[in-house]
């Protein structure tokens, strides 16, 4: 599968090469992260990390309306495809067919060398899903953004394979926002996602939801659900975003309802966290409002504080289902060197509430460093 994917998009390359050299344009592009993690958690196998987090190459190719993305991963030793889009865009509007992140959770949809810290908020993690593959159609203007597609409950790299699953999900997301000079965003929106059950099954099957929280180094997830006879799965996400010169602040609110096929009380989840950002050095922030997600400074050398503070529950005791409880607060600085490299050092002080899984038995604190390059 993964052989014939990659010879599709050398043969899409090619036939948009013959169709006209002076009109295809062809970007090759890289990323890098190299992340390091230092705990005085107390448990020998978790004094400290280090990996390389991800490692990807690709290319974006533009034809006329024509767009084509695609990134593969080399990661972990193991060869993945991450992106494969194929966009056509219309006058404030996009079509786009393949494997992406269905538009939930404005934090997901950043670039991850873009995002604040390391990795998303637990909050985010738990609920917002991995890439998937289907159709989008992205509708946006200087006053609104709205989205809406249908997705396989797959990425292309599970479909057909032993992890594939019968479902599938629709999802949809709208914004509304009032941009300014001088980089003042006010931005208000939410998104509801909605999937249907699993079919071809000869009995229920079992489900989870699951955070790694703060950190994916760690060899057990902070946050874990398993919910026997899952059915459909009906979720939501309010967000939150503003953006000044010197600052800005982004949050998001996640809740979660997965229905039970035995007839069981459903299994409800919900969290979020508030984030903010204070420049010591540049100005302003990138704002894609083809997509409606905040980026990097804009300045290419920038010093950047930040803060965020999470919180996620996943004990639902009416459905008998208790996953964990957490609460993080997490401070750092991040120096862009240029637009290319980056290094990013935080701290993390997690709570560890009732029923999270079993290696975490107390709160502890942790440091993590990146270094990151993107090109």
């Amino acid at each position: 599968m993964k052989q014939l994917i990659v010879y599709l998009i050398y043969f899409l390359c090619g036939g948009i090469s013959l169709l006209g050299q002076d009109s295809l344009k062809i970007k090759f592009r890289s990323r890098a992260l190299l992340d390091a993690t230092v705990s005085g958690y107390g448990k020998e196998q978790a004094q400290g990390y280090y990996s390389l987090e991800d490692f990807r190459v690709g290319f974006k190719a533009v034809y006329g309306k024509y767009e084509l993305k695609a990134d593969i991963g080399l990661g972990g030793g193991k060869v993945a495809i991450k992106d494969l889009m194929l966009n056509y865009h219309l006058k404030n509007s996009v079509l786009a067919l393949g494997n992406g992140y269905e538009p939930f959770s404005m934090d997901m949809l950043i670039s991850t060398v873009d995002l604040r810290f390391h990795q998303s908020a637990t909050s985010v993690l738990a609920f917002a899903d991995s890439r998937k593959f289907g159709i989008t159609y992205h509708y946006y203007n200087k006053h609104c953004y709205l989205a809406t597609g249908v997705y396989t409950n797959n990425d292309i790299n599970k479909l057909g394979g032993e992890s594939h699953k019968n479902s599938f999900v629709s999802t949809s997301r709208g914004v509304v926002r009032k941009i300014k000079d001088k980089g003042r965003l006010l931005h208000v929106g939410g998104a509801v996602s909605y999937r249907t059950s699993q079919v071809n099954v000869e009995e229920s099957p079992i489900g989870s939801v699951s955070s790694d929280g703060v950190t994916s180094m760690f060899p057990a997830a902070l946050l874990e659900a398993d919910i026997p006879d899952m059915g459909s799965e009906l979720k939501g996400v309010i967000e939150f975003l503003y953006t000044a010169p010197r600052f800005m602040i982004q949050s998001e609110y996640f809740f979660d309802c997965l229905h039970r096929t035995s007839g069981q009380n459903s299994y409800r989840a919900h969290g979020g966290y508030i984030q903010g950002g204070i420049l010591l050095k540049g100005r302003e922030f990138e704002y894609d409002t083809m997509y409606a997600v905040p980026g990097r400074p804009v300045t290419s050398q920038a010093i950047e504080l930040v803060a965020r503070f999470n919180y996620t529950d996943m004990n639902d005791e009416r459905s008998g289902i208790l996953g964990g409880e957490e609460k993080d607060l997490s401070l750092g600085i991040n120096f862009y060197l240029n637009r290319y490299l980056g290094i990013k050092i935080n701290g993390s002080y997690v709570w560890v509430g009732d029923f999270c899984n079993s290696f975490y038995q107390k709160n502890f604190f942790l440091s993590q460093l990146r270094l990151q390059y993107v090109f």
